[in-house]
């Protein structure tokens, strides 16, 4: 009956989810929240994953806010992909750049 048990212990311990490295949480080492309320904001964060955004925003002419910024993040294969933007009257225009390691 004890062997059973233990069987049933060790089937159960290795039968635990694995955690892929590449999926885990990332954590922020940087945050950066500023919100005046009118149109005008800025805010930012970093991860220990080299994960990058940042933003910013300013009151437009038709009452929405106006936006530039950018944000990176790491590929699979050892790169990181660069995307800056700006959001304003005349829609919505990125720049992308591939960042080699």
């Amino acid at each position: 009956m004890k062997l059973i048990i233990v069987a049933c212990l060790v089937a159960v311990a290795l039968a635990a989810p694995q955690v892929d490295e590449r999926f885990r949480s990332s954590l922020t080492v940087r945050e950066e929240n500023v919100n005046e309320g009118n149109g005008a904001f800025k805010y930012g964060f970093d991860t220990d994953q080299g994960i990058s955004v940042d933003a910013e925003g300013t009151p437009g002419v038709e009452g929405q806010s106006n936006i530039a910024g950018s944000f990176r993040f790491p590929l699979g294969d050892g790169n990181v992909l660069e995307v800056t933007y700006v959001a304003d009257e005349n829609g919505y225009r990125p720049v992308t750049r591939f960042v080699s390691a």
